[in-house]
């Protein structure tokens, strides 16, 4: 039986193991209900496609008062009053009656320069191999004043942007140990599903507070900006495993 790969159907998937629990950032499938329901929790919430890739239709909306609401898309800002007219402007700009969406509570994610950063983690095993193993770590750092990292305009070292950023850098090395460690724990959960993956991408994040939050798995994803930070040895790795 083939299992649909949707952020919606892995966000459950990963959900099933109480041991991931903690590290998944509160999701919903949008309805009109929903986002009330979450509005009313969490003043920042994302919505994003099931289906979709390299941040292509994610959006944030900001409760600012009572019933006013700020949408962002990119760069671009727009203010809603009310309720039923945001939900309208959502189904008739940006969520389509047709394809499905989830609504999740934003992370506040660790800042470089007043830039959020997350995270791409790379786990993978060998062919006719059980075992996972962690082959690559980077930090994608937004663009000033954007709200996700897709177009990032800075790859760094994931050890750097700790050190850089406004985390407290005594928390490196007990962060990289979990960061791999919740990882790991992802990609074998998954693998129950997805048999024949090798290959499994992490888009994580970690809070002001130093908590860590799965974002996003993806099942083929991008190796190329490996290839783009000055040392490539994640890179050599991340392909030696592909092969074999």
């Amino acid at each position: 039986m083939s299992v649909s790969v949707g952020k919606w159907t892995k966000y459950k998937l990963l959900l099933e193991d109480e041991n991931l629990a903690p590290y998944l950032p509160v999701t919903k499938l949008f309805t009109e209900e929903s986002l009330w329901e979450m509005m009313d929790i969490y003043d920042e919430l994302i919505i994003k496609p099931c289906f979709g890739h390299r941040g292509k239709g994610v959006i944030q909306i900001t409760s600012s008062l009572e019933e006013e609401f700020d949408i962002q898309a990119g760069i671009e800002k727009i203010t809603i009053h009310g309720k039923k007219p945001l939900y309208d402007y959502l189904r008739e700009n940006h969520c389509p009656p047709k394809r499905r969406y989830i609504v999740q509570k934003k992370i506040s994610l660790a800042k470089i320069t007043d830039c959020p950063f997350d995270i791409r983690v790379i786990v993978q095993r060998k062919k006719d191999s059980l075992e996972w193993n962690v082959t690559g770590k980077l930090a994608k750092i937004a663009r000033d004043g954007f709200i996700i990292t897709s177009a990032a305009k800075e790859l760094v070292p994931l050890e750097e942007a700790i050190k850089r950023s406004s985390l407290n850098s005594q928390l490196l090395k007990t962060l990289l140990i979990d960061i791999d460690q919740v990882s790991l724990t992802a990609a074998s959960q998954l693998e129950k599903y997805y048999t024949k993956t090798r290959i499994f991408g992490f888009d994580m994040g970690i809070d002001q507070d130093g908590g860590i939050w799965i974002i996003e798995a993806n099942l083929t994803p991008n190796i190329a900006m490996f290839n783009k930070v000055e040392d490539k040895n994640d890179y050599e790795i991340i392909k030696s495993y592909r092969k074999g």
